[in-house]
């Protein structure tokens, strides 16, 4: 009894631990992420950027063909290995590299060839087709680095992660604006690109054989080979639609419109993503801690997940319907204030995909990716659909509403996405989410929009400093209501000590040996 209650509070530190590592790492990247854009937005204007935009969404359809799940696969079936059964966990490496390799020469090659006929015949723009050229050998990169990344979570230190991340995002922010200062521009940014992966490669081979030598100690041990291969094809599906899911929007709109409008498009999703980004930090130490537990304890990891994402992405939602049109004219400048109008509809993103990829990092840890592959498929489907529909229907008003149409489509197949999960949570594994978690937050959050809304009343000029002020008035009158509410108990914030006190907890980015 005494030993499941402390391997019940390892694993609890574990997790708390791990999260609030990927935490410092998400925050890294989306400090990183919004800095790499701004730079992009401001110098390229949004004519340059939607060009940006258009090549990008592009390569990311061909390169989501050299990955068809295996990173997924990569970090499941490792997981299982090295908590389990080491000795196969090099097994495991080389059939799911092998299977990798192929695929990314393929496709990038196939990018290659078909760089010409996309830039002159689908998108009618000639000064695409280098640039398109360029992204053929960066995906072909970046498919090894996205590979050699995933192997870092199995071996659980996630503290490696957030300085990859530190590495990661200096360095590209450093070599686009050194290219872009030679004029290099679109093509620049992608040139940057391919050799900042390059040398996260380098690091992750390093570091990964330095922490985990059985992963790359040659193994005879067999494994099930169809079991995996029958993983990565409902993965496969799943990833296809996946792609399409997350650019078909930019490429549709890159057909019907000009690339600004791409850009103003973009922009708007850049940031909603950006800001839901920042809340999906528990995923990845959550997938070890589902396949660890017994069945009984997934119920309860999962609905806590949903009472602790609510806290933090309603009162994001209502701050940025108040707020959201300043943040885009203070990062991107006034030039991009037309992404305003795609960014409110788009805004209702942050809470269902937030809540999508808490589900689906359950339905990998229960090897039940048929799941998400038919979700996925469906919902993309309805994407592709309503885009078009939508996308023509509001051209004839004005391209800048044309844009609004595609995040109109975008949210409707996002909210389809999120239901239907919850329906296959409750069929498939007879559990269910407890929504009353919701109504607090929701209340402490209307207080906030409130307050914010008043008090904008009486600013005539908005300054990054009364910005930052409405930003910290809005965040303590959440939270002091949500405490008064008793949304949030002072018992579960202690929650966090445990970081503290039960681990030797380093910031990532300043500590790098064991």
């Amino acid at each position: 009894m005494k030993t499941d209650k402390k391997n019940n509070q390892n694993l609890k530190n574990d997790f708390l631990k791990n999260s609030l590592f990927n935490l410092f790492s998400t925050i890294i990247n989306r400090i990183g992420a919004l800095i790499f854009t701004i730079i992009l937005a401001r110098v390229l204007m949004p004519e340059g950027y939607g060009a940006y935009s258009i090549v990008l969404s592009t390569a990311m359809v061909f390169y989501t063909f050299t990955d068809l799940g295996i990173n997924q696969a990569l970090l499941r079936y490792m997981s299982v290995a090295l908590s389990r059964e080491e000795k196969k966990a090099n097994t495991y490496y080389r059939f799911l590299l092998k299977i990798k390799f192929v695929l990314t020469i393929v496709f990038s090659l196939l990018l290659l060839t078909f760089s010409y006929p996309i830039s002159f015949y689908l998108f009618h723009n000639p000064g695409l087709f280098i640039p398109m050229i360029i992204a053929s050998v960066y995906i072909f990169i970046l498919s090894f680095d996205s590979f050699y990344q995933h192997l870092f979570y199995p071996i659980g230190r996630f503290k490696y992660v957030g300085i990859r991340e530190t590495v990661f995002q200096t360095l590209r922010i450093c070599l686009v604006l050194i290219f872009i200062g030679f004029s290099y521009y679109v093509s620049g940014v992608f040139i940057s690109l391919i050799i900042t992966s390059l040398a996260l490669i380098a690091y992750s081979l390093y570091y990964t054989k330095k922490l985990a030598p059985i992963i790359y100690k040659k193994s005879d041990e067999e494994i099930d080979t169809k079991k995996v291969l029958k993983f990565v094809g409902y993965l496969t599906i799943a990833s296809i639609s996946s792609v399409f899911f997350s650019y078909i929007d930019s490429i549709m709109l890159g057909i019907f419109v000009s690339p600004e409008y791409v850009g103003y498009y973009r922009a708007a999703f850049g940031f909603i993503l950006g800001i839901a980004g920042f809340f999906t930090f528990t995923n990845a130490a959550l997938l070890p801690l589902f396949i660890k537990v017994n069945s009984s304890k997934k119920n309860h990891i999962i609905n806590m997940s949903f009472k602790y994402l609510s806290i933090i992405t309603i009162p994001s939602f209502f701050g940025l319907l108040v707020l959201g049109k300043y943040f885009i004219v203070l990062l991107y400048d006034y030039s991009y204030l037309p992404a305003t109008l795609p960014m409110y509809f788009l805004l209702i993103l942050i809470f269902p995909t937030v809540m999508v990829n808490l589900l689906l990092t359950f339905f990998s840890a229960e090897e039940k990716p048929e799941i998400f592959a038919k979700l996925i498929i469906l919902s993309c489907f309805i994407n592709i659909i309503l885009n078009y529909i939508l996308i023509k229907s509001f051209l004839p008003m004005s391209q800048l509403w044309a844009t609004a149409g595609a995040a109109i489509a975008t949210v409707i197949s996002w909210l389809f996405y999120f239901f239907a999960s919850l329906y296959f949570l409750k069929k498939e594994f007879n559990l269910s989410i407890n929504f009353s978690s919701m109504i607090k937050p929701m209340i402490a959050s209307m207080v906030m929009f409130g307050v914010l809304f008043y008090t904008l009343n009486f600013i005539k000029d908005m300054t990054p400093i009364i910005g930052a002020v409405e930003v910290i008035i809005g965040v303590i009158i959440y939270f002091v209501t949500l405490i008064i509410i008793k949304g949030v108990s002072i018992s579960e914030l202690n929650n966090f000590k445990i970081l503290f006190k039960n681990s030797k907890f380093k910031i990532p980015f300043l500590y790098i040996s064991e």
